[in-house]
């Protein structure tokens, strides 16, 4: 190419149509505009070397394979924040996990202490669902008994877990 009228011209000329080029593929105005902008940059610092019938291919070359390596760009990043989530979700289900089955480990060693009426009456009323009202007729006994039993379990249970729980 010989000077730089012809260098404006052709911008003007053909910017718009690389851009609907670029972003027919990229449906992103921005990266669009940055690419056919680089393709440009590209072909002025080489403006000596070039010959002026074969520009126009050139800068659709130059355009389509920045925008193929955009692409690829995105869907690495993509990909890899993927992956980064599903290893951060695993991690955290795992340690979650792993925090439940322990904290259940201590439950069942605090259960294991509570005498058998005690523990009776705290699965009837946790883990059966059963009102006191409902226990304390089950086991003829008085509610005001269920409820003593029920503070009793817990208390040797918080005790438990407390007792066990790592130094933070």
């Amino acid at each position: 190419m010989e000077d730089r009228t012809e260098f404006d011209r052709m911008f003007k000329e053909w910017f718009a149509r690389l851009f609907f080029f670029a972003n027919h593929y990229l449906q992103d105005t921005e990266a669009s505009r940055d690419i056919v902008h680089d393709a440009f940059e590209y072909v002025w610092r080489n403006y000596e070397k070039m010959d002026s019938a074969t520009v126009k291919a050139y800068l659709y070359s130059i355009v389509r394979s920045r925008c193929i390596d955009y692409i690829r760009q995105q869907n690495a990043q993509e990909d890899y924040a993927e992956f980064v989530l599903k290893m951060t979700q695993d991690d955290t289900d795992t340690e979650d996990r792993l925090l439940w089955e322990e904290r259940m480990m201590r439950i069942r060693k605090a259960m294991n202490k509570l005498t058998p009426l005690t523990r009776h009456v705290l699965e009837r009323c946790y883990n059966s669902r059963k009102s006191y009202k409902e226990v304390a007729d089950e086991l003829n006994i008085s509610v005001s008994s269920v409820h003593k039993h029920i503070v009793k379990a817990l208390r040797v249970i918080r005790e438990e877990i407390k007792n066990e729980s790592p130094e933070r």
